[in-house]
């Protein structure tokens, strides 16, 4: 029998994400073991007697258990999956360039995995010292039973809000030189809004310094994370402030959007405070229109979109290359340009006053997202990556 660690009491969403697959690789005959990251002690020593050489592995997202916390690490021997000889799966949510100090000391059986392809193009480029553990999007969670319900949410956008003064001194961090450079990259990516990050950068830094080697360049992008921060900010707060100021009731679940600048019909921006999955996922269940605004992955997808049509909200959304693979408009999703965004308003007034419309759009995704985009078609596609790969078999731990 196979055993699975993974982890829990760290970021609220990363555990939920986790007890889905979890609930799924126990249905495929797993032992899922949680390492609670607010109980280490206790989680340590149950952790030991779980494990067993050639039969576990590790699935984690975003370097859980693997930032040599005190409960699975120890200076000059090393991490416990090292000694147990686990192979490690570590699902990223955000790109690599975020994570830049964390690829050191990791365990040699480690396996990248990322959400969006060109972001694993980027691991591949950038990091080739490190195993490409292959392109895992997120997926969906249904609460909703198919049934008809109220919907009393017209329009609804789960996520947090920065207003862009935050950003101000990170831009301004060097000088006035550094500030223009940065701006320069800024406003390219707020016109050009098919690039990445890293593209953009990319030219940039050529045309000022000419060829840079990669190990510089990878530096570089992980100081410029505020640039990221700031663009997908910069169009959260334009999707909403344009559907609220067209008449649109919209409402937020998250930190920071009283600060939403500009907004002329702040009597119809509805603010819900952050909250943990399982709610975000139920008023889901309790809205007609689901808006999505991707965080600057151009070739995968985000969790927000399965989720909507899974619950039966119409998922208004920008594109990406793998979304318009997998979902064609109207299927479950109606799509929308960032640099057009005058056009938003009218596809939003149009599902609101139709409801067939809506549930129809709906019937069209749903039936493809629960087949493909659920956490247990990630848990299935995981399952089938660790058992191609023959773990150790039993013997010494290693010293």
């Amino acid at each position: 029998m196979k055993r699975i660690v993974m982890f829990e009491g760290g970021v609220e969403t990363l555990s939920y994400f986790a007890k889905q697959m979890a609930s799924a690789f126990a249905q495929m005959g797993y032992l899922v073991f949680f390492y609670d990251l607010k109980d280490e002690g206790r989680s340590a020593r149950r952790l030991r007697k779980f494990v067993r050489v050639g039969e576990t592995v590790l699935v984690t997202f975003n370097f859980q258990g693997l930032e040599k916390e005190r409960g699975v690490y120890r200076e000059g021997v090393g991490y416990v999956w090292e000694e147990y000889r686990i192979p490690c799966y570590n699902i990223t949510v955000d790109h690599p360039y975020y994570y830049h100090e964390r690829f050191c000391d990791l365990p040699e059986d480690y396996h990248h995995i990322s959400i969006d392809r060109l972001q694993q193009k980027y691991l591949r480029e950038f990091y080739p010292e490190y195993t490409d553990g292959g392109f895992l999007p997120l997926a969906g969670t249904g609460l909703s039973d198919g049934a008809p319900r109220e919907r009393p949410y017209d329009v609804l956008f789960t996520g947090n809000y920065t207003e862009l003064s935050f950003f101000e001194p990170y831009i301004h961090w060097i000088n006035d030189e550094y500030a223009a450079f940065y701006r320069g990259i800024i406003d390219e990516l707020l016109h050009s809004t098919d690039e990445t990050v890293e593209a953009v950068a990319l030219r940039h830094c050529e045309r000022e310094m000419g060829k840079v080697p990669y190990d510089d360049l990878r530096i570089a992008f992980s100081k410029m994370i505020f640039i990221d921060m700031y663009v997908r900010n910069y169009w959260r707060g334009a999707v909403v402030r344009t559907l609220v100021n067209e008449g649109i009731p919209v409402h937020v679940v998250g930190n920071g959007w009283e600060k939403l600048e500009d907004i002329r019909r702040g009597d119809l921006l509805t603010i819900h405070p952050q909250t943990d999955s399982a709610s975000c996922l139920q008023m889901l269940c309790e809205s007609k229109v689901a808006l999505n605004v991707m965080p600057w992955f151009k070739d995968g997808a985000h969790d927000r979109v399965f989720s909507s049509i899974l619950n039966g909200a119409v998922c208004v959304t920008d594109k990406s290359r793998y979304l318009c693979e997998e979902l064609a408009e109207g299927e479950g999703v109606c799509y929308y340009e960032l640099n057009n965004l005058s056009t938003l308003p009218e596809t939003v007034h149009a599902l609101l006053a139709d409801e067939s419309l809506r549930q129809e759009i709906c019937g069209r995704g749903a039936e493809k997202v629960q087949e493909c985009h659920t956490w247990a078609q990630r848990a299935e596609t995981l399952a089938g990556w660790f058992e191609k790969k023959p773990l150790q078999t039993e013997g010494e731990r290693v010293k």
